[in-house]
């Protein structure tokens, strides 16, 4: 009887080649995002079970959850156990011990992100994708007024650099303007979602810093410590009394390709961005924004924008793109 042959396995040389391709990163960056995440988080906030009476299904009392919340939950615990798991070195015990040891120096980077996380599925949520990510467009902003507060009025950008915040302020002013899906709170929460996002920019380049770890081995650690975070705000969640749809978890299926689409994008991201100048990440990270409210509404279709708000979104992400480049070049 003829030997069975052998399982093949890409070699780590190929690996690294994949690993190492700028093109085929930064393009499985922005299909991911554009694409799996878009859909499979709208999808995942917006169920709606078939069943009219979905309280009969069973589930766990204590999985009744509002989704934005229980989206972070899934994210950051589905992420963790597969950057734990899905690593060329098997030794899976040291690989925790290293991850529980880096803890302490991303506690902070680590709340950043919750809070960011958590308020952009309430953001999107409420007022849904476009206005969403347009608002996303005010990090810039968000991290010059960081800048001023943390180190003074000598580390403020050059002047075209802080002129480019005008047509990023202006536009989210206009994409909102009348908007059929403002809503005051969910923009709040894209607001604050910003505004966490700007602050995890900053401490989380200082932590890996300091550390020298990769920008995937600071991820795991953040997302352990966001987890720990989310699952004692979800011990402490009062149970409603009354079965809500909206709190009913979507199918495992759906709930697998959030966790996916999340942890996929994230890697993919702190690849890239090790890969390129950040003059080029901020230009691709703006693009990428455009190509998730293009691919947003065709995939779902229910926002009807005016030509303003058109007008606004175009702007606030060419200010976006203007921000990146001339923030390096002068």
């Amino acid at each position: 009887m003829a030997a069975a042959a052998p399982a093949v396995i890409p070699s780590p040389s190929v690996l690294d080649s994949l690993s190492s391709n700028v093109n085929l990163v930064g393009g499985l960056w922005f299909v991911s995002s554009a694409l799996l995440t878009t859909y499979s988080t709208t999808s995942f906030l917006k169920y709606q079970h078939a069943d009219s009476d979905s309280c009969k299904i069973h589930v766990p009392n204590r999985l009744h959850l509002p989704r934005p919340q229980l989206l972070t939950l899934f994210r950051f615990g589905g992420s963790l156990l597969l950057g734990l798991l899905l690593h060329p070195d098997v030794h899976l015990i040291s690989r925790i011990r290293a991850t529980m040891a880096t803890i302490p120096d991303f506690v902070l980077p680590a709340a950043f992100l919750t809070i960011a996380n958590y308020a952009n599925s309430i953001a999107l949520n409420r007022i849904g994708i476009s206005l969403t990510y347009t608002s996303k467009c005010a990090i810039p902003i968000f991290t010059v007024l960081l800048t001023y507060l943390l180190d003074g009025p000598t580390a403020l950008p050059a002047l075209p650099t802080l002129l480019s915040l005008v047509p990023i302020a202006g536009g989210i002013a206009l994409a909102s303007w009348d908007s059929p899906v403002f809503e005051a709170k969910g923009f709040s929460f894209a607001m604050i979602s910003s505004s966490a996002q700007t602050a995890l920019n900053v401490c989380s380049k200082k932590a890996l810093a300091k550390t020298g770890l990769s920008g995937a081995e600071g991820q795991r650690a953040m997302v352990a410590v966001g987890l720990a975070i989310t699952a004692v705000l979800f011990l402490l969640q009062k149970q409603p009394e009354h079965c809500v749809d909206d709190e009913i978890p979507p199918p495992s299926w759906l709930s697998l390709l959030a966790v996916t689409a999340y942890h996929l994008e994230y890697v993919l991201s702190f690849t890239f961005v090790r890969m390129v100048a950040p003059v080029a990440y901020g230009a691709s990270d703006a693009v990428r924004r455009l190509a998730i409210i293009i691919s947003g509404h065709y995939m779902f279709g229910h926002d009807r924008f005016t030509t303003v708000n058109v007008l606004g979104i175009a702007t606030a992400l060419v200010g976006a793109m203007a921000y990146a480049i001339t923030s390096h070049a002068f």
